[in-house]
């Protein structure tokens, strides 16, 4: 049978070095404080950014083709990656129908012929105790590697053009871990995000955010 007991306490015990023990925390009425996974995650160093374009310049999404993706995240053997959100801000979108889709892949589908990140991808701890293993890229002009199992985990489409949205909220998305089904990317694989519209391509930004750890951790 196990005994848990906390130290009741307004001001928590911390620790400034490894390796001891620790009574876990807790208020005076015994409530156990529990940090989110998440949350210790970026405490810790590990939870990174990546932009696709950035301040004044945004990227011209392609026309959507096979194994050419707008932006995305490859994720190295030996890496995990969480997911956490993917904000896409459409700047001008002039086509009729302009659709968002994240994909996601049992395989690193590699740089083709495209572009690295904009900004990042940098620690979200200024500290930046890890450097990420995950890499960011955009506009794929040329083949990627075909995807292995690919599957869509997310996908909005505007059927009017950003000149006649009034009233409408602006166009883009902000993707959340739950929205992408709280994808678990076991290196090799991908994250992929194809914007495409009718006649005139959508300009815009991307914002990743995500943690990773070594597999070793999750497996």
């Amino acid at each position: 049978m196990s005994d848990i007991r906390i130290v009741g306490a307004v001001t928590p015990t911390r620790k400034t070095s490894d390796d001891a023990f620790i009574s876990p925390r807790g208020f005076r009425d015994g409530t156990v404080v529990v940090a989110d996974h998440l949350e210790a995650l970026a405490q810790e160093g590990r939870v990174f950014a990546a932009n696709n374009g950035s301040a004044t310049t945004p990227l011209t999404f392609l026309i959507v083709g096979a194994n050419r993706p707008d932006a995305w995240l490859r994720v190295p053997t030996g890496t995990t990656c969480i997911p956490i959100s993917c904000r896409v801000v459409l700047e001008a979108a002039t086509g009729t129908v302009t659709e968002i889709m994240l994909r996601v892949a049992q395989n690193d589908i590699g740089n083709g012929t495209s572009t690295t990140a904009s900004l990042g991808p940098l620690p979200t701890k200024t500290s930046a105790p890890f450097t990420a293993n995950v890499v960011c890229r955009h506009l794929a002009t040329g083949d990627t590697t075909a995807e292995t199992n690919p599957v869509e985990v997310y996908r909005r489409t505007y059927p009017f053009a950003l000149a006649t949205a009034e009233g409408h909220e602006p166009p883009g998305a902000v993707i959340t871990r739950a929205d992408m089904g709280y994808p678990v990317l076991v290196g090799p694989a991908s994250l992929s995000l194809l914007i495409d519209a009718t006649t005139n391509q959508p300009t815009g930004f991307v914002t990743w955010i995500w943690a990773e750890v070594p597999s070793t951790v999750i497996n």
